[in-house]
């Protein structure tokens, strides 16, 4: 199993692609804070350093990166999907 997503915390709704992620792919994520694995299948296209939901997020959520409340879903995303500026509104610009 080559890992190929990176969350910081448990509490994460979305980790780093580590590499480039084909849609259908099976993901194999590793939580930094204690090391515990998750697998699941890409929905989407995820390119080397976007975001990739692990968890359902519903519209007006916020959505925690890093162990922290980067942004706000614009609409529902569900696990497996692209977490960007199509989906996500960041806190900075609020």
């Amino acid at each position: 199993m080559e890992v190929n997503l990176l969350l910081h915390t448990r509490e994460d709704h979305a980790g780093v692609a580590i590499t480039d992620i084909k849609a259908g792919e099976k993901i194999y994520g590793l939580f930094m804070d204690d090391h515990t694995a998750i697998e699941l299948n890409a929905a989407e296209d995820i390119p080397l350093g976007h975001k990739l939901a692990v968890r359902p997020v519903l519209a007006g959520e916020h959505i925690v990166l890093y162990g922290r409340s980067a942004g706000q879903a614009t609409q529902s995303i569900q696990a497996g999907d692209h977490v960007h500026i199509h989906n996500m509104k960041s806190l900075r610009w609020v």
